[in-house]
Parts: C-alpha cells; sequence; structure tokens
C-alpha cells in the first residue's frame, strides 16, 4: 500500500529544518509523497501576522525541486479554525486506499489530549512522532495508544500494511533552525538568515518586505 506523509504547521517561514524532517522522514518511510499542509488559523498558536498565502507561496518556493513533496493548501481553502481531525477526514476521502501517515514534533503530541477529537486520529490515519534522539528518555505513550506501537526502525513496512491506526516514534538529529529565530533576524536585516533557509523563499521575503516587524 502506498503511504503519504502529512506535514502540517504555520511555516512561518518554511526553513531548511522543515526540509530535512521531510526527507528524513521519505527515506524511513519510503512514501509516495508528502503533502505540506500551511495552517491557515492554527488552533494551538497565535495566528501568524504573515498572511497563510505568503506562507503557502514560501512552502511553494521551498520544495521546488523536490518532487515528493506536494503543497496541500486544503486548510486555506476552507474556513475557520484548521483542526487536524477535518484534515486527515477530507484526505481520507481523497486517497480511499492509501495509507496516511500524520507527522508531529514530540511537543505536540505530549499536549495531543488539547486538540479537537484526538482520539478519532487513528480512525485516519497512523502517527509518526518525530523526537530528537538525544532526548528518548523523556518519551512516552498515550495510554489510549497503548497495543498500537510499532518500532518504525525494526519494521518501516507495518504501516504500508494497513491504511491507519499504527504510532511509531522517529528519532532525528535536527539541524538547529527555529522559525522564530528567523523571524527575529529577519527583523534586523540579517541576511545570514539565509544558511536556514532557501534562496528563494528568502528572495520572496524580501521582495514582500515581511517580517519587518517580529510577531
Amino acid at each position: 500500500m502506498e503511504i503519504i506523509g502529512i506535514f502540517g504547521g504555520t511555516f512561518n517561514p518554511i526553513h531548511n529544518g522543515h526540509l530535512v524532517l521531510a526527507q528524513t522522514v521519505l527515506d524511513t518511510l519510503h512514501c509516495t509523497q508528502i503533502r505540506v499542509i500551511p495552517a491557515a488559523v492554527p488552533p494551538h498558536k497565535q495566528t501568524p501576522a504573515v498572511t497563510a498565502q505568503h506562507r503557502a507561496a514560501m512552502v511553494q518556493l521551498a520544495i521546488k525541486g523536490h518532487p515528493k513533496l506536494v503543497l496541500d493548501t486544503c486548510e486555506l481553502d476552507r474556513q475557520g479554525t484548521s483542526y487536524t481531525i477535518e484534515t486527515l477526514h477530507l484526505l481520507r476521502q481523497r486517497f480511499p486506499s492509501q495509507a496516511l501517515c500524520l507527522m508531529m514534533g514530540q511537543d505536540s503530541y505530549q499536549k495531543l489530549p488539547t486538540w479537537r477529537r484526538w482520539l478519532e486520529l487513528l480512525d485516519y490515519s497512523h502517527l509518526l512522532v518525530v523526537h530528537r534522539a538525544d532526548r528518548e528518555k523523556t518519551l512516552f505513550l498515550h495510554p489510549e495508544h497503548e497495543g498500537k506501537l510499532v518500532d518504525i526502525a525494526a519494521a518501516p513496512e507495518a504501516f504500508a500494511a494497513q491504511a491507519n491506526g499504527l504510532i511509531s516514534f522517529l528519532p532525528i538529529t535536527p539541524p538547529d533552525i527555529s522559525s522564530t529565530r528567523i523571524r527575529e533576524r529577519l527583523s534586523r536585516n540579517d541576511e545570514t538568515v539565509t544558511s536556514e533557509i532557501p534562496q528563494k523563499v528568502f528572495s520572496y521575503i524580501e521582495q514582500n518586505r515581511l517580517y519587518k516587524t517580529v510577531d
């Protein structure tokens, strides 16, 4: 069964760390594609001052040349708060015969019970919790997910064997890049930030005078 990765976030702005993470998941799960989904109105963060349209445009520029990364504007196309459960419901309708794999960070997983209808996520998708390799001791499994955990390192094919319902942890060593720090540096016209974001994204930011004040 084909696997489609789901990579959501504010992407404010998208940076090289996001691209490294996406490539790691592609290499681990052999996904057919990863759909990169900018949130329009994130439920757990303040809505960014930079519009969703700008953030989506930067994603499109960043993933050009990465054929397995696909911009998906489904959360921009609907009104209201960008709830993940609603996105998964829509994607399951679009891809009824593929395995879906929702990617999330360790911090998000720990806060999962605060998400809308969080217990239904596995009804539509697998969960892949990406965490820093040096923080393994802080990992924990929500009791509701007991019996659904698989060792993705030992059995990556498990995610392709069924369409949804499994959870796994993926340790990575990501570059030390932060969207918050990038915004702060851009507000100071610090051009060394080009080492952390794609050149096309930096040019877009400059052309549209984004992040001239920190949001």
